[in-house]
């Protein structure tokens, strides 16, 4: 069971990123770091590379040295550091002269005094693992394996609080921690290589070696990489040195990140070495923050054929101060609320492109639904033409992170009037590598892995971008033509504390004779399904008596023990922002809703669901947090409707449109909001014939009586009725996968 070559070499990264802190007590910084690795790599490819053109060993000046020649000069001079003895190799094996962005030695003299054993045991772990017996040859290195290298480099040291104190001999290890303020995700080899084909698709193959080509968060390099090997690949005709040198001088990387760009560096430069045994004299990957440099540089605007990126999903909460204010005037009218990073680096990209330039983008999938990103999806479609949009919501392509995200390709109108052409979409549920192909080769194909397909330009035109296969385009026409469920009922949301840790208890702790202001809670674990359970064991603090709001002095009188309760709490209470602000008393929950709002019959839901868990809660018992909940508009009639909802809810043609018009989560989950929830369509209760309405309210009656396989027979035959009472035929039923 031999770890992968990358796995591998990986590993001796991290060993050394932390063992190398630890040894220098903790100070060096992970730029020096970055620095270090980055120098030892290229050294080691570059002597790979010399020794596949002189396998008969290496020689300098006469003199054979051994196939280890970082080690092997160390051994022998003992006065020289760790930096010159990477100078001095750079030197022997590389042509001409060594480029001023390749070896950073400011960062390099960091590491002069290390011990030489320690130097020792470092540089012969990068001739041959001492885990797995590999022999590396960096010359062959992978852009895969670059790419997951830059996650270590970017990755932060910090010491974990221990309750015993380290041996002196045995200084501990820091831990390894994703920095989220840059949003930095390794984007995988198969979507760097989707983009680059499907570029080269698009234009001839001359052009296509010429492209002017930006990277606005370029990260680890891998988008330019991956395009540079696809435009300089030597078994093509007419790949000369000459447009090698075209091609690299045509990239533009930038990233805030300089340890990402260090790794950008390493892999260009490792690519023009096996290309032309030479190193580019420049490469123009620049350490700037990208919004700053292209409002500085109005030369960029209107200049690239492409701009390719996987921007940094970093949202408003994680950003600094400063960065909210630029982000924010940058993006003007063009962005509202709260206003995700991306968005940023997606403006900046559309305006570098030339007319007829495409970009090329990696976007969370919120961006086809989410308001703050309205105005840049309206942008998008008043200037350029969407040329293929790939849904992969249903994969998780970045493994630790819980983003879910779209692959989304326009192209800047260009200025020939040419009549733009149908939209590309891929929804992908599995197989997303062979999906990909197909798209690439011009295939329209519907399997139960994914479906690729066209659309008219009109279809972004509307304020959300929903891409669905043609059947559930046409079962969505029919649905809205249908009044929604807001027609029908109140769609509001559960009761919000501010300190759910105070204001909510076990119920064995309600002092006796204060009942009367605590409400069962409910939480969203406990939920299921049509059924509400017989109790709970929490309870919520509900400032209601008699119906009415509580005073504060009412309150100590009459419930002096829950008071002295909060009282204890109060320093916590008092440091939420609306007491802080003046606008609430300090022993009020924020919105704690009133009776006639949640406490009273009605259909409540978990707030992030995989399957529909829609339940009546009949009797009104039950407060719930931050969840959605329906009750009835009209009183008459409440019991039935509410029953007749939570069968449409639950069902699969009313959950599928609710979920399709929702955002995608971590593992998958659907956030359902009330906004979503209020456009949902369903059929009208009072146009039912009176025989459908009371066999699915019998059903329903039914189902709320039963558990287990019982259950499932009834759900289907509600599912089934439902389904009459939409209009579905036989193949929109099998496109929703219900059973038929």
């Amino acid at each position: 069971n031999l770890p992968a070559l990358d796995d591998a070499l990986i590993e001796t990264i991290s060993f050394w990123k932390r063992n190398l802190s630890a040894e220098m007590e903790y100070e060096v910084p992970n730029e020096s770091l970055s620095a270090l690795f980055n120098a030892i790599i290229f050294v080691r490819a570059a002597e790979d590379n010399y020794r596949r053109f002189h396998p008969l060993g290496v020689t300098h000046q006469d003199e054979t040295r051994s196939s280890r020649a970082l080690l092997e000069t160390w051994k022998e001079a003992r006065t020289w550091t760790l930096r010159e003895i990477i100078l001095h190799n750079l030197e022997r094996f590389i042509e001409g002269e060594i480029p001023a962005y390749l070896i950073n030695e400011a960062l390099l003299r960091t590491f002069d005094d290390l011990d030489r054993e320690t130097v020792s045991a470092l540089l012969s772990d990068f001739y041959r693992n001492k885990y797995v017996p590999y022999e590396y040859d960096f010359s062959l290195m992978s852009k895969h394996a670059l790419s997951r290298i830059y996650e270590r480099y970017v990755s932060i040291l910090r010491l974990e609080e221990s309750p015993q104190a380290a041996l002196p001999l045995f200084p501990r290890l820091p831990e390894e921690e994703w920095n989220k303020a840059y949003g930095s995700i390794y984007t995988p080899q198969f979507i760097a290589r989707f983009f680059a084909r499907y570029l080269r698709e698009q234009m001839p193959p001359l052009a296509y070696k010429r492209i002017q080509t930006a990277d606005p968060a370029c990260g680890s390099g891998i988008f330019l990489r991956t395009l540079l090997e696809l435009q300089c690949d030597p078994t093509q005709d007419g790949v000369t040195t000459e447009l090698i040198q075209t091609a690299f001088g045509n990239v533009l990387g930038l990233d805030i990140d300089e340890n990402a760009c260090q790794a950008t560096r390493l892999s260009l430069a490792l690519l023009y070495l096996v290309l032309t045994h030479r190193l580019p004299q420049t490469l123009d990957v620049f350490s700037v923050e990208s919004i700053k440099y292209y409002q500085e540089h109005p030369e960029l605007k209107g200049t690239y054929d492409a701009v390719i990126a996987n921007p940094p999903f970093v949202s408003l909460d994680t950003q600094t101060l400063a960065m909210r204010e630029r982000v924010s005037q940058f993006m003007g009218e063009y962005a509202s609320g709260r206003i995700d990073m991306y968005l940023a680096f997606l403006r900046i990209g559309l305006e570098m492109l030339k007319p007829g330039g495409y970009g090329l983008f990696v976007l969370p999938h919120s961006f086809l639904l989410s308001k703050n990103a309205s105005g840049m999806r309206q942008l998008i479609s008043e200037t350029s033409w969407i040329r293929c949009l790939a849904d992969l919501s249903a994969i998780r392509v970045f493994q630790d992170s819980g983003s879910y995200i779209v692959l989304l390709i326009f192209q800047r109108k260009p200025d020939t009037g040419q009549k733009a052409s149908p939209a590309t979409i891929i929804k992908c549920q599995d197989l997303v590598g062979r999906a990909l192909q197909d798209a690439v080769e011009g295939r329209r194909i519907e399997t139960t892995f994914y479906s690729i397909y066209d659309v008219e330009q009109d279809t972004f035109e509307k304020d959300e971008w929903l891409v669905l296969p043609p059947t559930e385009s046409a079962i969505r026409r029919k649905f809205e033509a249908l009044p929604t469920i807001d027609d029908f009922l109140y769609i509001r949301e559960g009761f919000i504390s501010g300190a759910d840790d105070v204001f909510i208890v076990f119920a064995k702790q309600i002092p006796a004779g204060e009942e009367a202001i605590f409400v069962p809670y409910l939480r969203d674990r406990e939920m299921k399904l049509y059924t509400v359970p017989n109790e709970t064991s929490h309870c919520f603090f509900y400032p209601y008596f008699d119906g009415r709001m509580l005073e504060e002095d009412e309150f100590k009188e009459r419930f002096p023990k829950t008071w002295k309760y909060l009282q204890s709490h109060r320093r916590q209470l008092e440091s939420r922002a609306p007491v802080r602000q003046g606008q609430l008393d300090w022993w009020r929950p924020v919105r704690p809703r009133p009776p006639e709002r949640m406490m009273r019959p009605k259909i409540i839901s978990p707030h992030l669901v995989l399957i529909p868990r829609f339940s009546l809660d009949r009797e009104g018992k039950y407060a719930i947090s931050h969840s959605p909940l329906l009750y009835s508009k009209e009183t008459g009639a409440e019991d039935d409707l509410l029953r007749f909802f939570v069968a449409v809810l639950n069902s699969t043609p009313g959950y599928w449109y609710t979920a399709t018009h929702s955002h995608v989560y971590r593992g998958g989950y659907v956030m359902l909001e009330p906004k979503t929830l209020k456009k949902t369509p369903v059929p009208d209760p009072t146009q039912i014939p009176p025989a459908a309405k009371r066999r699915l309210l019998t059903l329903v009656d039914k189902r709320l009586s039963l558990s287990g396989i019982a259950a499932v027979s009834v759900e289907k035959q509600i599912d089934e009725l439902v389904a009459n009472l939409y209009g579905l035929s036989f193949q929109e039923r099998q496109a929703l996968g219900m059973e038929v």
